[in-house]
């Protein structure tokens, strides 16, 4: 597609639902759009508050899709200042903060927290219900839970766009830093504000939030302790040369069972690269495995977020071998599993490169036999759990290209060879 002259990719055309929205953050209010396929092209104009419909007429799908398009003056993601770049350069900062945390106490009211979405496993998560569950049909809960039965991919934006707020006293204000830390054009959190906010003054979840501050500073010194994700960022940097961050930010709460993501964000020669985890607890079966492994399994989670914003950069380098090798995804995922969901080939290639990169860290941090304690485990999870067909032989072939790599190659040098690989397996 072309916006204003300027070309843009408007792909996966054939995942998205038959009625699709989205909103432009653009530089013009008047801004012309252009929309081309291999047979055929549309022009229209987008107005900021208009909505503009078009039709795309599907073969592969027999079906049509609607299409509203509206825009808005565009607003940055992100604004570093001179003295935030100076107070935050170099730093890897891990953080529970408080209105993400008021959030995730909200999903954890919703239909969607009874999944396993919500860890339940600790003390924290039932002084937690017990204090927040005479709320649970607040208008922010109900708001919010009518959200995720829409679509439950609105969890990861309205939880990462919560990121961009804080506390003044009993109102909720952005900070200066941040509009939003999701991937989209604006904040998505940012029509319910006033709902999250009556739901804090009238819980007195500020008195809670005080109240567990030692649990909180507990888990954060165990985390900047044992999870190293310095030393992540160190190694990334090294195999990734082309790709640096002036700052990387953690963000979790203890509330989080499953669903972590990953963004970047950059402005004014600054750029910051955020991972929205969950705390690795230590479970049964961690205990009763080395230290080492689990070490090594509960740096994992963090890992696989942070990686992609390496990674993901230097795959799209290579569309035309990423569509040649992981074209057929036939061969690459599974039906009704976990990796039906990366149904394109270059998500399909990042994820199986993702839990790559995990095997080729625990290769140079970890002793032998705990090495392969862990990258058995990646494997399993990954062909049998997740459903990634061919996991073991691409990690097992990304690993001997990277033990016999040439002096001074680094991993971003090996994507061409895997490619290959792929192509012809």
């Amino acid at each position: 597609m072309y916006l204003d002259g300027q070309r843009d990719s408007f792909n996966g055309v054939n995942q998205v639902p038959r009625e699709f929205s989205y909103d432009l953050g653009l530089d013009k209010e008047i801004t012309p759009f252009v929309l081309v396929s291999e047979t055929d092209s549309i022009s229209m104009v987008i107005r900021y508050g208009q909505i503009t419909r078009f039709l795309i007429v599907r073969e592969a799908k027999d079906d049509t899709v609607t299409c509203q398009f509206t825009s808005h003056k565009s607003v940055k993601a992100a604004t570093f200042t001179e003295a935030y770049k100076k107070a935050n350069a170099g730093k890897t900062i891990v953080d529970i903060p408080e209105v993400y945390e008021l959030m995730n106490v909200v999903f954890a009211l919703t239909d969607y927290g009874k999944t396993d979405a919500i860890y339940k496993d600790s003390p924290y998560y039932k002084a937690m219900f017990v204090r927040f569950s005479p709320y649970k049909n607040h208008r922010a809960v109900r708001v919010l839970d009518s959200l995720m039965n829409k679509s439950g991919d609105n969890y990861p934006n309205l939880k990462m766009d919560s990121y961009a707020y804080r506390f003044e006293g009993d109102r909720i204000r952005k900070g200066d830093t941040y509009d939003r830390a999701s991937w989209g054009e604006y904040n998505t959190l940012e029509p319910y504000v006033a709902h999250l906010q009556s739901f804090a003054k009238e819980s007195k979840f500020r008195v809670f939030f005080r109240e567990q501050q030692s649990y909180y500073n507990q888990l954060l010194a165990e985390y900047r302790k044992n999870i190293d994700v310095a030393t992540m960022k160190q190694w990334l940097e090294k195999q990734f040369p082309a790709t640096r961050y002036s700052a990387v930010k953690v963000i979790f709460t203890p509330l989080v069972g499953w669903n972590q993501s990953a963004n970047n964000l950059s402005d004014n020669g600054f750029a910051e690269a955020h991972a929205h985890v969950n705390y690795p607890f230590i479970d049964a079966d961690d205990r009763k495995q080395p230290s080492a492994v689990t070490r090594g399994r509960r740096m994992k989670i963090v890992f696989t977020e942070l990686n992609h914003s390496y990674l993901n950069p230097e795959a799209e380098k290579y569309q035309q071998k990423v569509d040649n090798g992981f074209g057929d995804l036939t061969k690459w995922i599974t039906p009704n599993k976990p990796s039906a969901g990366y149904n394109n080939p270059l998500q399909c290639f990042e994820e199986y490169m993702n839990y790559g990169l995990v095997t080729l860290l625990y290769y140079d941090l970890f002793d032998r036999p705990t090495f392969e304690t862990l990258c058995a485990g990646v494997e399993k999870s990954m062909t049998t759990g997740r459903g990634f067909q061919q996991f073991d032989k691409f990690n097992q072939e990304l690993l001997r290209l990277y033990q016999q790599r040439k002096p001074g190659q680094t991993v971003a040098d090996l994507y061409p060879a895997v490619l290959d690989w792929a192509a012809n397996h």
